[in-house]
């Protein structure tokens, strides 16, 4: 198994260009299909893109940057320079450098996993010293907090809307109500505007706490602006609603549902391995939720999504039909 991954990192041969554009065109069209049958998660990483460095990564790699990336390629005519970079980014990227590995494995085979993969990384270049290119991989670029509002238009015949807002990480004490707020907008209140009121298939709210960023998201939307709106006032209704016990049992409940949710084996030890969360770590997080009150989550309502300082943490994001009227700061980019 490990000689095939070295196979599959190393050996690579990107210089048939032929297998390269239809690789190229394959890609590019399913990640088109995904926006049309996921744009919600879509718009939610491309509103959140500009206020964690995790969540840029994300967005290059797996949002409407990656779209509009792999549209380009796949309209060149000359690939020789893509293949060229390919062969710079296998020998930045897969170098001892930028490795870390984790191996999922019985207690029986762990020693013969150990050798096989020190045996693979021995094989691994070890960029020289001075490689600027390497270092810049290795320590990744500076990050600045912005604001802003996107638009990408997109030949479709309906809309998603997302706003996300930077709060606070995972380990925080304010995290868990955070968590639990979000489960109780969307059933309380997020639900019967956007979808009953609005006409859009569905919407809600969400607290990502590995990336400390809470949004707000529709899906299907005729009314993509109302919706935003609808994000707000979301808010104002939670500090004005009386909050019953009842609707707070059961925002923990689906708080719970989440948290308790079966994992492969091979996902237990990611937290770990990928944030530096420990069981430990994750079953005090947990025993927190338990003396989550509703005075919390106005608490946390009012402090990271009411207050004024919230608008410069706070970025949205509008995927859907060109002839949406989204005048005013809104800025456009377009895949092709």
């Amino acid at each position: 198994m490990y000689r095939l991954v070295l196979e599959l990192v190393r050996e690579t041969n990107f210089g048939n260009v032929g297998r390269l554009r239809a690789l190229l065109s394959a890609m590019s069209s399913n990640m088109f299909n995904e926006v049309a049958d996921s744009g919600h998660a879509f718009a939610r990483r491309l509103a959140a893109s500009t206020l964690t460095p995790e969540m840029q990564a994300q967005e290059t790699l797996s949002g409407i940057s990656q779209v509009r990336f792999l549209s380009g390629l796949a309209r060149l005519q000359d690939l020789e320079p893509v293949v060229a970079k390919l062969r710079e980014v296998q020998d930045v990227v897969f170098s001892r450098l930028t490795l870390r590995a984790a191996v999922t494995t019985n207690a029986g085979s762990t020693d013969d996993n150990q050798r096989a993969l020190e045996q693979l990384v021995a094989q691994y270049p070890q960029p020289a010293a001075g490689n600027a290119t390497a270092a810049a991989a290795a320590q990744g670029a500076k990050f600045g907090v912005a604001s802003r509002h996107v638009f990408c238009p997109l030949p479709f015949a309906t809309n998603y809307a997302a706003q996300a807002t930077r709060t606070v990480p995972f380990t925080h004490p304010d995290s868990v109500k955070l968590q639990v707020l979000a489960k109780f907008l969307t059933p309380n209140y997020l639900h019967r505007e956007i979808r009953e009121r609005n006409g859009a298939y569905g919407g809600g709210a969400g607290y990502s706490a590995q990336q400390g960023v809470f949004s707000f998201f529709s899906y299907r939307d005729p009314s993509p602006l109302q919706t935003i709106g609808t994000f707000g006032r979301s808010v104002e209704w939670l500090l004005a609603h009386a909050i019953e016990d009842r609707e707070l049992r059961e925002a923990k409940l689906s708080v719970f549902g989440d948290l308790d949710t079966p994992l492969s084996v091979s996902d237990e030890g990611m937290a770990y391995f990928t944030a530096g969360i420990t069981d430990d770590v994750r079953q005090e997080r947990r025993d927190r939720f338990f003396a989550v009150t509703a005075h919390d989550l106005k608490d946390a309502a009012q402090r990271y999504l009411a207050a004024p300082e919230a608008a410069e943490l706070t970025a949205r994001a509008v995927i859907g039909e060109e002839g949406l009227d989204m005048s005013g700061d809104w800025e456009r980019v377009h895949i092709q």
